[in-house]
């Protein structure tokens, strides 16, 4: 609940927040859209007479822009999915989650007017606007957040590899699992990086249970995580450079 309520991306639009300094995961997003696509492709779509609004997430928003453009991707491509399919679209919800310490106001003045009109059409076709309705929900998305059967599609990207937690043992100076107060485990031994394991195997085990009792009969998620090309999960070249050592120290 401590990291909870203290760990967020730097809010605001000064030179280092979030929204200023996430170039690098916009430009690995636009270069999966296509395999975005691929799994909007499968999303299940309600062709009753009256539908109800379909339902997108984002899970680990931050408060910059590229979490506004995914969702608008989102929703112009299930769109274009109902026209092809003869249908007229339904209303559409998004939901941005993250931390409640998360900059959440200044995500939402970074959105778009809402097409305040009754025709999903001309929404859709009005450049610079929104055509769909927006929540924030505040919380870890290793837990519940929304109703049971109620979203039709999850998002996230870049956010599965922060932990729920510290684990406890590499803390504690009587374990064989600590870690000397460092926040990497950049040369850590193997109990550290299992401790970690476990946590991480834990985390990922509740999201995927929260999610799974949350999204509706034939919905969908699409997952972006971060990986590295060395087994040794001690090994953090590459990404490393960044977040490893040099991090630590500063």
């Amino acid at each position: 609940m401590k990291l909870e309520r203290l760990l967020s991306m730097k809010g605001g639009k000064g030179q280092d927040s979030y929204a200023n300094n996430s170039q690098a995961q916009a430009m690995h997003a636009r270069s999966m859209l296509h395999l975005l696509e691929e799994t909007l492709d499968n999303v299940h779509l309600n062709t009753s007479a009256s539908p109800p609004p379909f339902t997108a997430v984002d899970l680990g928003c931050s408060s910059g822009a590229n979490t506004v453009h995914i969702i608008d991707f989102i929703v112009k491509h299930i769109s274009k999915r109902f026209d092809s399919a003869g249908i007229d679209p339904p209303e559409f919800t998004a939901f941005f989650a993250d931390l409640p310490s998360n900059d959440f106001n200044t995500l939402f003045q970074l959105l778009p007017p809402l097409v305040s009109n009754s025709c999903m059409e001309e929404c859709l076709a009005a450049d610079g606007n929104r055509s769909y309705f927006v929540a924030g929900v505040p919380g870890s998305f290793y837990r519940r957040l929304f109703p049971a059967r109620t979203i039709d599609f999850f998002h996230s990207a870049f956010s599965l590899h922060w932990l729920s937690q510290v684990p406890e043992s590499v803390t504690d100076r009587r374990s064989a699992a600590y870690n000397r107060g460092r926040v990497f485990i950049h040369g850590a031994g193997e109990k550290t990086t299992t401790a970690y394991k476990r946590q991480f195997q834990a985390d990922l085990a509740e999201f995927l249970r929260a999610r799974a009792a949350e999204v509706k009969r034939g919905g969908a998620m699409f997952l972006v995580c971060l990986g590295r090309t060395s087994l040794d999960p001690t090994d953090q070249g590459g990404a490393g450079l960044l977040f490893g050592t040099h991090f630590q120290d500063a």
